[in-house]
């Protein structure tokens, strides 16, 4: 009975060996997949970053495409609502002029 139990008991000590052998392994797996994903952060943030600037440089290209248009508006308003009617001729051609260069250059 004793010699049972001593068999018994080295088992328990193999299995208990065994365990501790798989837990070390999946710590190391699961140290290496926090690594990975530390570095996909990291590089994910350096990424958002340089969206952010490129987003900041776009915000203040379209105010000052707004700002330039709103001065544009402005002088045609002023065009169209004088009374000399060389004024509005010249718009007529430069608008005629435009929407030809658009459509030449859009047929490429």
């Amino acid at each position: 009975m004793a010699a049972a139990r001593n068999r018994a008991a080295k088992g328990g000590a193999a299995y208990e060996a065994f365990l501790e052998e798989d837990n070390d392994a999946q710590i190391r797996s699961l140290g290496s997949k926090v690594s990975e994903l530390r570095a996909l952060s990291i590089n994910i943030g350096q990424h958002v970053k340089s969206d952010n600037a490129l987003l900041d440089e776009l915000d203040g290209n379209f105010d000052s495409t707004g700002n330039i248009l709103s001065g544009t508006m402005k002088r045609l308003g002023n065009l169209t609502n004088s009374k000399d009617s060389r004024h509005m001729l010249y718009l007529v051609v430069f608008v005629v002029v435009v929407l030809l260069l658009v459509y030449k250059l859009s047929r490429h």
